[in-house]
């Protein structure tokens, strides 16, 4: 009969393991690749809970993201709307004080010819009166002259007309020559004869004379 030592040692089987990340071989112990790092053992998927966690952790994140994007977006377009709104009233204001302007002064420029022609025409008007107190000097001293027997009356009246392309309209000139007829006889044909005075009228002095004759 066999007896055996309990001390007699027994050979354990060698492990022979492959890397399946980089493919080496080895027979050494331990949980780790000895040539790459990367663990012997099988990689564990994550649990659904912690996939469900992320999920929703990046939807959240996505939302708030988006939440903010559109609400820039919506910050710009106001802006930019409140910039245009502006600068339209802006435009319109100074378009409506223009036009205002404008109106005032085409009503300046109205009343301003309004009042020169009503100078004008009060200066005309001055100067009939002008020439109706000429008329009227003249046919006093027609008549003086008849009774003094110089000349042959009845003197009916006398009327006074402008001269050498003389006109009352001509506001600008500051003197007219008046050829004056003091009338003493109407013919047959409805004409008028009699004798001639010629005038000179100073406007700015408002001041005339006249003499028998041209």
């Amino acid at each position: 009969m066999n007896e055996k030592n309990a001390d007699d040692s027994v050979d354990e089987p060698v492990l022979n393991r492959v890397c399946r990340y980089c493919s080496v071989q080895s027979t050494a112990s331990g949980s780790f690749c000895q040539n790459c790092g990367k663990p012997y053992g099988k990689k564990t998927a994550p649990s659904p809970k912690i996939l469900w966690t992320v999920i929703t952790a990046v939807v959240v994140v996505l939302g708030v993201l988006a939440i903010i994007f559109f609400t820039q977006q919506e910050a710009t377009k106001r802006a930019a709307d409140d910039a245009h709104a502006s600068q339209v009233a802006a435009a319109s204001s100074a378009a409506a004080s223009s036009s205002a302007a404008g109106a005032a002064a085409s009503a300046e420029v109205v009343a301003a010819a309004s009042a020169a022609a009503a100078s004008e025409e009060t200066e005309r008007a001055v100067r009939n009166v002008y020439v109706s107190e000429l008329e009227a000097s003249i046919e006093k001293d027609a008549k003086a002259r008849v009774k003094q027997g110089t000349l042959t009356g009845p003197i009916k009246r006398v009327s006074c007309t402008p001269t050498g392309g003389g006109s009352l309209d001509d506001l600008t000139s500051l003197t007219t020559t008046f050829e004056c007829i003091a009338v003493n006889e109407t013919n047959k044909d409805k004409t008028e004869s009699g004798y001639v005075f010629t005038s000179t009228m100073n406007w700015d002095e408002a001041t005339y004379s006249w003499h028998l004759g041209r």
